[in-house]
């Protein structure tokens, strides 16, 4: 008999704070047969940093919601009951996460995207907790190679390690994290195990792993202080296998762009303002990556990308390769233009490229196939692009001669491939992480400052000034540089690459209280009068902005840690800001600047940004 799903209920958890361990329970109820109860447990690391019960829901409700994807697959029923309430908002979050999550998996079991059972609501509200953080990061290790890259670019800060273990013990993970030296947090993650029996009445196929480590990354920095929980999804991630029923499937959706954004604004939202998730390497396309991993020697005989090496319930082997899935035949691919042949035969103990039985993966990879395959594999330019640098040194591999009279216009893909792209969701100061070349755009005084300030915290990074002054077409330059660090008064129209201000690096590493000041007048006068009063009551007090010295300058020499910044903000300053001082003053507004914002609507949100971003 075959049974009827009505409905996936999401029943609860219970915490058992002595043993650091979680259940989570779910429940399907059927038509035709009795109900299933599934448990999934999640065991955190020992010495549990304690939450209140307040901000431990805040928390777990979440992550409850994201763990039950994996037991509501197996059946689909058509209606979902929460025991907990969710607003209009939290809802209509789930219900995206859960369509587009299991885009392949509705896909390849052809299920109608459009009839999948959406979260239901009430007419609630609910608000985010604060949580003491540190200026702390937690990095998402995976054994692939993009996380090492992120873990190199990040070794000079205070980062610590997070890995969950699901099932299997984990050898990679352990072997990273001895070579790297850093701290680690481990969350084993037990399934439940009716999930894995064979079973003709139930689905099975992919769920978006990577927002269930999100969570788990959320829970963690949470209860060990971490500001950043940060993982090393590339560009690439955004682009989808094929197109369904209207919608676009993309296997690594959950690892996507527009995820990661929706992620940050529902846990801003909803869970807490004091934890931001993000991927450091957001602004690049795989191959760029490959590029900088290949200068990591130390990590040639640790790193697997291999699914079926890694697969649930199965001990790793010492064998990494499979050798035979597009995910291995990718790895190679892109490797390949970056790294001597032999080093590379020596990773995976055989040459990719001239293996017959691999053609057909690599003319699904390389966008002369059917459909790109359903694997975490970079886009049809970027392998086509590495078949054409690879074509320049080993012209007589087999896949080069099948396919590289295939490529049109071989050179635009690689520059196209090798750009740096925006990346909205990246915290200003790790956006000059991992790139070559940063242009200052405009010379005056913050721009010289801002040469130090490039010169003593990222000295591996060329600088080239783009000014009037200096070159009439100094705009066109701005193509050869990876960022800019714009200077306030030159309109962001102007910018054709990605951007930050020397603003938003300010505010995202200053640690002194700041106290900001703007309005379309008296902004000079208002902050003087404040620096005159806090210094006349005997506080340390330093003038910043367009009255004092360039912000950067604070950061060049340590500030003194009871220093007060008073520091006043042009709407130039702040039409693009991503942070606001811990105190905002707004003075007056009035039609100003026009020639610059456009219109008032324009002035006026840009003046408005200096409290977007405020505390209590």
């Amino acid at each position: 008999m075959t049974k009827r799903a009505k409905l996936f209920k999401f029943v609860g958890y219970k915490v058992d704070s002595k043993n650091n361990k979680i259940v989570f329970k779910y429940k399907v109820e059927f038509y035709n047969s009795n109900p299933i109860f599934f448990f999934e447990t999640i065991i955190l690391p020992k010495k549990t940093a304690k939450l209140n019960k307040k901000e431990i829901h805040k928390f777990l409700e979440p992550l409850s919601l994201i763990l039950g994807i994996s037991y509501f697959k197996l059946y689909c029923p058509p209606k979902i009951q929460t025991s907990f309430k969710l607003s209009k908002k939290q809802a209509q979050f789930w219900s995206i996460v859960y369509k587009k999550g299991l885009g392949e998996f509705l896909y390849k079991n052809k299920l109608d995207p459009q009839k999948l059972a959406k979260f239901p609501h009430e007419n609630t509200s609910t608000s985010p907790v604060r949580i003491d953080t540190e200026d702390k990061i937690l990095l998402g290790i995976g054994g692939g190679k993009d996380s090492l890259v992120a873990l190199e670019l990040l070794k000079n800060l205070k980062v610590s390690l997070f890995a969950v273990e699901t099932e299997h013990h984990g050898s990679i993970f352990e072997r990273i994290i001895q070579e790297s030296g850093k701290l680690s947090l481990g969350i084993k993650r037990i399934l439940d195990p009716k999930i894995l029996k064979t079973n003709e009445e139930i689905y099975q196929g992919h769920i978006p792993i990577s927002a269930v480590f999100a969570f788990l990354g959320t829970l963690s920095a949470a209860l060990y202080g971490h500001r950043y929980i940060v993982v090393g999804n590339e560009y690439s991630s955004n682009f989808g296998n094929i197109k369904y029923k209207d919608e676009v499937i993309n296997h690594q959706w959950s690892k996507s762009a527009e995820f990661e954004s929706m992620m940050q604004d529902y846990t801003k939202k909803f869970i807490t303002p004091d934890i931001t998730y993000f991927s450091l390497l957001r602004q690049f396309y795989e191959i760029r990556i490959v590029k900088m991993f290949s200068k990591y020697e130390k990590y040639f005989s640790l790193f697997s990308s291999c699914n079926k090496s890694l697969k649930v319930y199965k001990n790793e082997s010492d064998d990494l390769w499979c050798r035979k899935c597009p995910k291995c035949a990718f790895v190679f691919l892109i490797l390949a233009p970056f790294m001597g042949r032999k080093k590379l035969i020596k990773i995976f103990s055989k040459d990719l490229l001239n293996d017959e039985t691999l053609i057909s993966t690599y003319q699904d990879l390389l966008g002369f196939g059917k459909v790109k395959p359903f694997d975490c594999v970079g886009t049809f330019d970027e392998s086509q692009a590495a078949l054409y640098l690879i074509s320049r040194r080993h012209p007589e591999d087999l896949t080069v001669k099948k396919f590289i009279n295939k490529i049109k216009n071989p050179k635009e893909i690689l520059r196209k491939v090798m750009k740096t792209y925006d990346a909205p969701t990246l915290p200003a100061p790790f956006k000059l992480l991992g790139l070559e070349k940063v242009g200052i755009l405009g010379y005056g005084r913050e721009g010289k400052v801002t040469k130090k300030y490039i010169k003593k915290n990222y000295p591996e990074l060329k600088i080239k000034i783009l000014d009037e002054k200096l070159d009439r077409s100094y705009l066109k330059n701005q193509e050869n540089c990876d960022i800019l660090i714009k200077t306030p008064g030159i309109s962001k129209n102007k910018v054709k690459v990605p951007y930050t201000t020397a603003t938003n690096l300010f505010f995202a590493q200053n640690k002194n209280l700041t106290i900001g000041i703007t309005g379309s007048k008296g902004k000079s006068t208002t902050a003087s009068l404040i620096y005159h009063i806090l210094k006349t009551a005997g506080k340390k007090v330093r003038l910043l902005g367009n009255i004092g010295n360039p912000m950067l300058e604070a950061l060049i020499k340590p500030a003194q840690k009871d220093e007060i910044f008073v520091i006043e903000l042009s709407s130039y300053m702040l039409e693009d800001i991503e942070y606001s001082p811990n105190i905002a003053v707004l003075l007056n507004l009035f039609p100003e600047h026009m020639n610059y914002h456009g219109n008032i609507k324009n002035y006026y949100k840009a003046k408005e940004n200096i409290f977007k971003f405020q505390k209590s």
